[in-house]
C-alpha cells in the first residue's frame, strides 16, 4: 500500500494527476475474505486495488492486508458469553418462576388469613373483662403472697375458652377438651387441665387438672407433692365477685401414685385426671349486674361467650 502511495506522490510531481474515481476500479478497498483459523482468532484478508490513467501512463496497483482479529472475535470467547448469558437468562427465568409461585401461594392463603382475622373479632369485645388485667398480668407466673400460715409462692395458670357458650348447647356428653401443657415454673412439673363441658347427661361441667410428661422430669421429686386449687372465674365488678372454687387439694391424701406418680416415657403421655371441680351446667346463664358494661353473651361466669379457668399450686 505504500507502494502506491509514493507511486501517486510523485505522478502528481508530473501534473499527471487525473484519477478516474468514476470508474469502480479506479480506486477501491473490500473485504474479500474472512476466514476462520482457529478457536483463538479469526483472520481477516483485506484487498485494496487503484488504478490511475493519463495520456501518457496507464498504472495499477493492487495491495493485500492479511490480519488476525481476537477478542470479541475470538470464537471460544463468544462460545463462552452466549454460555453466560444462557446461564443468566436461565437463572432470571427461575426467579420469575418463583415470584409467581409466591404469589400464587398467597392468594390461596388469603381465605386462610380472612378466616383467622374474622375468628379473632368474633371472640374479640370492645369491652374488655373486668378480669383481664388480672389475667394479663398473673398468667403463667409464680407470686410471693401471704397466707394464713404465712407468706407463700403461688403458681397462678389461667386458661380462657373461646365459644364455651356453643359447647354447652352442643356438645354431646363425655366430650371434652384439654389444655396445652404448661409448665409449673421454668424447671418444674409438666401438668395441663381438661374441661368436659357435659360431663354427666344431666348436663354437669367438670374441669379437671392432671400432670403428664414433661423435659423436667428426671429431676423433679415424684410423687407430685403440691397441693392445688381451681376456679372459674366471676366477671362481676371487684365487689360482688364469687368465683367458682374447688377445694385445696392435698396430692398426698388423694388418689394414688398413679395419677400422681411419674408420667411414662413412652406411650400416652398424660396421666389421668384425679381431682377436679365439678359446677352445675346453670351457673354458666346467671346474668351480670345491669351496671356492668358487657358484651351481649356475657353472663357472670362467661364473657363474649368464653370462660376462664384458673389453676393455683401451691409451691
Amino acid at each position: 500500500m505504500s507502494s502506491m502511495v509514493l507511486l501517486f506522490l510523485y505522478l502528481n510531481t508530473l501534473h499527471l494527476t487525473h484519477c478516474d474515481a468514476s470508474d469502480a476500479n479506479d480506486l477501491q478497498l473490500s473485504v474479500t475474505d474472512t476466514n476462520l483459523t482457529s478457536d483463538e482468532g479469526v483472520t481477516e484478508t483485506q484487498h485494496a486495488s487503484c488504478k490511475i490513467a493519463t495520456e501518457e501512463l496507464v498504472a495499477s496497483a493492487r495491495t493485500s492486508v492479511t490480519r488476525i482479529l481476537t477478542g470479541v472475535c475470538n470464537t471460544k470467547m463468544i462460545d463462552e458469553k452466549l454460555r453466560a448469558l444462557e446461564k443468566g437468562l436461565i437463572k432470571e427465568l427461575e426467579e420469575i418462576k418463583a415470584l409467581l409461585n409466591t404469589v400464587l401461594e398467597g392468594k390461596k392463603e388469603v381465605p386462610k388469613l380472612a378466616k383467622l382475622y374474622d375468628d379473632y373479632h368474633e371472640g374479640k369485645s370492645d369491652t374488655l373483662s373486668p378480669r383481664q388485667s388480672e389475667i394479663d398480668n398473673f398468667n403463667n407466673t409464680i407470686q410471693r403472697t401471704s397466707l394464713l400460715n404465712g407468706p407463700a409462692n403461688l403458681f397462678f395458670y389461667y386458661w380462657q375458652i373461646k365459644h364455651f357458650d356453643e359447647k354447652l348447647t352442643n356438645w354431646k356428653t363425655a366430650r371434652c377438651l384439654r389444655s396445652s401443657t404448661f409448665y409449673v415454673g421454668q424447671n418444674g412439673y409438666a401438668m395441663f387441665i381438661k374441661v368436659t363441658p357435659r360431663y354427666f347427661p344431666d348436663g354437669t361441667v367438670f374441669i379437671g387438672v392432671g400432670l403428664t410428661r414433661g423435659r423436667h422430669d428426671s429431676i423433679l421429686k415424684w410423687p407430685f407433692p403440691h397441693k392445688i386449687r381451681l376456679e372459674i372465674l366471676d366477671h362481676s365488678s371487684e365487689q360482688s365477685r364469687q368465683d367458682r372454687r374447688s377445694r385445696i387439694w392435698d396430692p398426698s391424701t388423694l388418689c394414688s401414685e398413679y395419677f400422681w406418680g411419674r408420667p411414662k416415657l413412652t406411650g400416652e403421655p398424660d396421666n389421668a385426671e384425679c381431682v377436679g371441680l365439678s359446677v352445675p351446667r346453670q351457673i354458666f346463664f346467671v346474668k351480670l349486674p345491669v351496671s356492668i358494661d358487657r358484651p351481649s353473651r356475657s353472663t357472670k361466669y362467661l364473657w363474649n361467650g368464653s370462660i376462664t379457668i384458673k389453676l393455683t399450686v401451691y409451691l
